[in-house]
């Protein structure tokens, strides 16, 4: 071969600097095109990641607000019935220094701002903040049946004026109309309003919160097509790339159309430029498949415990897969008394140790959910296959309250007391449940630390 023909040859063919522009203008073009998709499509589940958030704080507050309104109630029922002060002073740091219901008000009116689900929420907090007077009017009377100093008292209470009929009853009487206001009918009215008030707050976020997950997952569906585009688009580039280049780079890009088909990682070998990609690619597909999975996990899972929480309990519930069952109701026993003496921080311990005590007890089949802030649930399918279902649930509960009165590890001892009700296929689920409440309800007022089993209809 002459010296000429060699140099028109070189002319002919791609030189490795033409190669190199080639192959470095299009890497930057790849590059910019995919981290634009990925950054659009984090974005995309910051949008879901936030909305979900946002209703797992609205959820939260309005349960607090509930939480606050039912906490005063025992505070001042335990008052009317003792005449403990103990009662009226926790009643007070409630309703003026922790404020849970002005503050789960707060925190909804800014996340959703004057919407059906705020107004059922302020309207359970108007309910709440009226029957505030009765119950003042309850604790003037019960300091003055049981001899305490008004100077003592809030200024709430002192300030309260008795009918000129209610201040000339005797001790006794005093002490009687005091338990009667905030055990009556009309109390119990107020609370049922409130009650239905929360209750309906909590549909209507429900239902706010699944059109904003909707139209979130609308976007993202839509990022996704545009991915999926421009997968189709850097798979046409490189086909023509492969014409001009050697088998490191034909080999990985014949391997890798199939996978990016399929919807696979890709494997990373080959020229740079191809693992380059492939490594942006397998970062967006590995992102995507985390993001997804951990948003399934945390909508149905209770991050201290790692149990179901209360929308898990309800999706275990609603699927009607659930036969010949068992339902516990477990209440940890006096457990607000350990967080208020030790702080939240020993109360998480210990609701993570009563988890794993669960864990360790129940089998693989049963579903364990947290669904309130020391309320658990056990769902036992198939319990109908243990010889005697009453004696293994009251074994399952003994055992783990024995476990629990064991304070080598440091933390404070707490037993759990269960109310239990079976059902099968043919049951309403929530008609079990009101059960196994009813029946929890028992074991508290017969001095809990205990399982009893609902026997009516």
């Amino acid at each position: 071969m002459t010296l000429e023909n060699s140099k028109k040859k070189e002319r002919e063919g791609l030189s490795l600097r033409r190669l190199n522009y080639i192959m470095s203008t299009v890497t930057v073009v790849i590059s910019i095109i995919m981290l634009i998709s990925l950054y659009m499509t984090a974005r995309g589940y910051g949008d879901v990641r936030d909305d979900t958030e946002d209703f797992i704080i609205c959820d939260r507050s309005a349960n607090a607000l509930q939480f606050g309104s039912d906490y005063l109630t025992e505070q001042v029922r335990a008052f009317a019935v003792t005449g403990h002060k103990e009662h009226l002073d926790n009643y007070f740091i409630e309703a003026n220094v922790t404020k849970r219901r002005d503050n789960a008000l707060t925190d909804v009116k800014k996340i959703i701002g004057e919407t059906t689900a705020y107004r059922d929420l302020e309207k359970a907090m108007e309910n709440s903040v009226a029957l505030m007077e009765r119950e003042y009017y309850a604790m003037k009377l019960t300091a003055l049946a049981y001899d305490i100093d008004l100077a003592e008292c809030p200024e709430e209470v002192r300030d309260v004026k008795l009918t000129d009929g209610d201040a000339a009853l005797s001790k006794d009487k005093m002490a009687e109309l005091a338990r009667s206001m905030v055990f009556d009918s009309v109390y119990k009215e107020y609370k049922r309003i409130i009650s239905e008030a929360t209750q309906s707050s909590i549909g209507h976020l429900t239902e706010l919160t699944e059109k904003t997950m909707e139209r979130s997952l609308e976007k993202l569906n839509v990022l996704l097509i545009i991915q999926r585009i421009l997968v189709v688009v850097l798979v046409i580039v490189i086909a023509g790339i492969i014409a001009i280049t050697s088998v490191q780079v034909i080999r990985p890009l014949t391997r890798a159309v199939p996978r990016i088909k399929n919807e696979k990682p890709l494997a990373l070998d080959g020229a740079y430029e191809y693992k380059f990609l492939a490594k942006t690619y397998n970062k967006m597909y590995e992102t995507n498949r985390a993001q997804k999975k951990k948003l399934k996990y945390e909508a149905t899972h209770d991050i201290l415990t790692g149990t179901f929480n209360r929308a898990g309990f309800e999706s275990i519930c609603e699927a009607g897969m659930l036969t010949d069952y068992a339902v516990l109701i477990i209440d940890l026993d006096n457990f607000k008394q350990i967080n208020d003496t030790y702080g939240h921080g020993v109360g998480d311990k210990i609701l993570m140790k009563v988890a794993n005590e669960f864990k360790r007890a129940f089998r693989v089949s049963d579903y364990i959910c947290r669904i309130g802030g020391d309320e658990f649930s056990v769902l036992m399918n198939a319990i109908s296959l243990e010889k005697d279902r009453e004696a293994v649930i009251k074994d399952k509960i003994y055992r783990i309250n024995d476990s629990l009165a064991n304070g080598d590890d440091g933390l404070p001892v707490i037993s759990v007391s269960a109310g239990v009700a079976f059902g099968d296929a043919d049951s309403d689920i929530n008609r079990v449940i009101k059960h196994a409440d009813e029946a929890l309800y028992e074991v508290k007022n017969n001095g809990r630390h205990n399982v009893t089993f609902h026997t009516g209809e």
